[in-house]
C-alpha cells in the first residue's frame, strides 16, 4: 500500500539538469547553480519554500542552454531553459524562483 505525504517544501522543487553543462564543457554548472541557489534562499530564510536539486536529463535539450524544471507542491511540472552562462542562468533562476514564492 502506498502512502501520500505532504511536501516539506511550501512552494515546490527546482530540478537543474546535470547533462546540459556536461555537453558544452561546463560539467559542474548544475552543481554550482544548485549551491548558489541554496545559499541565496537560505540568506533570505526561504530555503524551506523551494527544494533545489540536480537531475539527470529532463528531455528538453537545446544547444547552449541550461534546462531546469519546477515541480510545484500543487499543480503540473513546468520545464524551461535558460542561458548556459552561469551568471545569466543564476540570475534567471533567482528571478524565476522568487516569482514562484511570491505567487
Amino acid at each position: 500500500m502506498t502512502k501520500k505525504y505532504n511536501s516539506p517544501w511550501e512552494t515546490g522543487s527546482l530540478f537543474i539538469c546535470t547533462k546540459c553543462g556536461v555537453k558544452y564543457n561546463q560539467p559542474n554548472l548544475a552543481e554550482e547553480l544548485k549551491g548558489d541557489m541554496r545559499k541565496d534562499l537560505k540568506s533570505r530564510e526561504e530555503h524551506t519554500k523551494v527544494r533545489v536539486i540536480t537531475s539527470g536529463c529532463l528531455g528538453v535539450c537545446y544547444p547552449e542552454e541550461q534546462t531546469f524544471a519546477y515541480m510545484p507542491t500543487e499543480g503540473k511540472t513546468e520545464v524551461y531553459t535558460t542561458a548556459l552562462d552561469k551568471n545569466q542562468a543564476l540570475s534567471d533562476l533567482k528571478e524565476f524562483v522568487q516569482k514562484k514564492i511570491n505567487s
